[in-house]
């Protein structure tokens, strides 16, 4: 169950900051032409699918399932804002149906001997920790580039972005097939991101939307009186920290490994001798872990415990614990 939370968790929140849309303000130069325009065409295809979810719900047309999930989008969305202090626009008001099982892939990388990611740039987000694609077969020809380098490489796919609140970001048809919690949980999560973004600190952004995320589901269903879903998200959650835990800590064993200066055959051996570990405690199967798969679960989960104690210091009041972290990021 751990793991399976996991994997589902970086497939709906992680990789959500793709500002690639931006090409306006792109210096000439600074990015490869093929790469953005890519990202424009795609931008500007969720965008003109866009409906807003109060006209859809006067249609005949969409089954009840659909219209149930779409009327808790909206009633989400105004308890984010109204008790969460989150932004309050019309991000998530809106729907795309986009077609596809996934929005996109986005391509992590390292150096075969460190733990730190290798990062692009972009207009308005900063640096990142991840090359996203709209398509996959551009991801992994890119992937494919990256290893012929002698980095390590993880490719993953992503069900969501943000603008960071520069257009009004739908609920894609690919969110729909998330239960309530992640369903709830993506909406607040990509809200945080529109409150407070540091630029270039992709863990520092990540960590205070995991963190917004987390207080805010439970804040939303207590306020339904839904206190089974309340303990079945905290025990989730609990089993999903003693993964992270032990992920977090391999990545740990291995940064002390690539400064110990031994000789490059005796690291890599060492290098595979405690990824194979890793494989083992967690039972995973018919995939060879890396430095690069170490990358999201580091960038998304690392700094929850830093963020939760702030919050648990301002007594969980959600605006003072956002004046808290925009004093401490400097934004």
């Amino acid at each position: 169950m751990a793991k399976r939370k996991i994997k589902k968790r970086l497939t709906i929140t992680g990789f959500v900051i793709v500002l690639l849309v931006l090409l306006i303000i792109v210096t000439p130069g600074s990015c490869q032409i093929s790469y953005l325009t890519q990202a424009m065409s795609a931008h500007l295809k969720i965008m003109h699918a866009r409906q807003p979810i109060e006209k859809i719900l006067t249609e005949d047309k969409i089954d009840v399932k659909t219209r149930d999930k779409l009327k808790m989008v909206l009633d989400v969305r105004k308890f984010a804002s109204k008790e969460l202090g989150l932004p309050d626009n019309k991000s998530y008001t809106l729907y795309s149906d986009i077609k596809s099982d996934y929005l996109g892939w986005n391509v992590y990388c390292t150096p075969r001997f460190s733990v730190e990611p290798k990062t692009w740039c972009y207009p308005v987000a900063g640096c990142v920790v991840y090359h996203g694609y709209f398509k996959k077969e551009k991801a992994l020809e890119f992937a494919s580039q990256m290893n012929e380098q002698g980095l390590d490489v993880y490719v993953s796919g992503f069900s969501a972005y943000s603008t960071l609140g520069w257009y009004n970001d739908p609920i894609l048809s690919t969110n729909l097939r998330y239960d309530s919690v992640d369903l709830a949980g993506l909406i607040i999560h990509e809200l945080a991101h529109q409150k407070l973004y540091r630029k270039g600190d992709s863990r520092f952004s990540e960590g205070f939307a995991e963190t917004v995320e987390r207080a805010g589901v439970l804040r939303w269903l207590q306020s339904l009186g839904r206190n089974d879903q309340v303990q079945q998200a905290n025990r989730e959650w609990e089993e999903s920290d003693k993964t992270v835990e032990r992920m977090l800590s391999t990545r740990n064993e291995l940064s002390a490994l690539y400064k110990s200066h031994a000789d490059s055959t005796s690291m890599q051996n060492q290098k595979d001798s405690i990824l194979n570990v890793l494989e083992r405690d967690l039972n995973i199967k018919n995939k060879r872990l890396n430095n690069a798969y170490l990358v999201p679960i580091s960038t998304y989960h690392s700094m929850i415990p830093y963020f939760q104690g702030i919050l648990d210091s301002c007594g969980r009041d959600f605006r003072k614990f956002y004046e808290k972290v925009k004093s401490i990021s400097g934004n």
